[in-house]
Parts: C-alpha cells; structure tokens; sequence
C-alpha cells in the first residue's frame, strides 16, 4: 500500500486568479462562506466571515472533503460515476459543493431563502474560470509512504489509543 502526500505550487499570478473568482462568487451569490479546498481538506481559498476561526474553516474544508468524497463513493456503488455537484439543505443554510478538476471542491454557504438555481449559475462560471486557472498548477510530490495495511492498522490503533 502507498500512500502520496501531494502538494502544489500555486504562483502569486494564479493564487490572485483565484481570490478574485473567489470573491466575485462569494459578492455575485449572496454567500455566507465560499471555500476552495482540495480533495484531502486542505484550504486553498476562503471567503466570508461566517466562521469564528481559522480551525472552524479547516475542520469545514475535511468536513466538505469527506462529504463529497463518501458521496462519489456511493455514486460509483450505484453506478452514478458522473457526481460533480452535491447540495444540502438544512433548516437555516444551504450548502452547494462542486467538484473542480483535477482535485478541487468548492463549497457555498447560503442563507435559507437565497434562490440555489441562481447560486448554481454563478458556481458554474466560477467553476469553469477555476478549472481553466487550476490547468497551470504544478503538482509536486512531496514524500510517498510505504507501508503494509497490517502496519498502517497498528499505527491508527496507536494514535487512536485503540
């Protein structure tokens, strides 16, 4: 079993690329919270005060990571290997995640009462500009880690204190 720990390098050009898209989506959607977050959690952008700190907005980005990542595992379960969008809705907010190749998610935040077809429509374009921003990153393997499952169980258990 391998395991990649993979970053990349994001130039100033493109990382203003992106804040601006960022917070044109954030401005156009009438957003609480916009956030680019790749597909193991970790924040590439953010926009919007909803949050009390920076360690709300990274347990939001694993939290939109895993959400979106058990969703396409269940699409595949049932054949549906196409999923590049999930919504939620709750009581109060509704959440809008979009997948952005090559491993990207971008997740919006509304107020209930916020129409969603209007926010997909401005999570499209954004999306389209972001995909076309995220074609120049350079993806840079940082460690590869080698380790049987027998071992990696051991060490979880460990840290787990299981």
């Amino acid at each position: 079993m391998e395991l990649d720990i993979v970053q990349y390098e994001i130039d100033r050009e493109i990382k203003e690329g992106i804040d601006r898209i960022i917070s044109n989506l954030f401005n156009k959607s009438s957003a609480e919270l916009v956030l680019l977050t790749d597909d193991a959690g970790r924040i590439v952008c953010l926009c919007g005060d909803k949050l009390s700190n920076d360690y709300a907005a990274e347990f939001l980005a694993s939290i939109i990571s895993g959400v979106f990542g058990a969703a396409l595992e269940m699409g595949k379960i049932l054949s549906m290997e196409d999923l590049d969008i999930l919504q939620y809705e709750s009581k109060n907010m509704d959440v809008v995640i979009k997948f952005i190749p090559p491993r990207f998610l971008l997740g919006v935040l509304v107020r209930k009462g916020t129409s969603l077809g209007t926010v997909r429509l401005f999570l499209r374009e954004a999306s389209e500009e972001l995909s076309s921003q995220m074609e120049n990153l350079k993806f840079v393997p940082v460690k590869t880690i080698k380790m049987d499952v027998k071992t990696l169980e051991e060490k979880l258990n460990k840290l787990l204190g299981s």
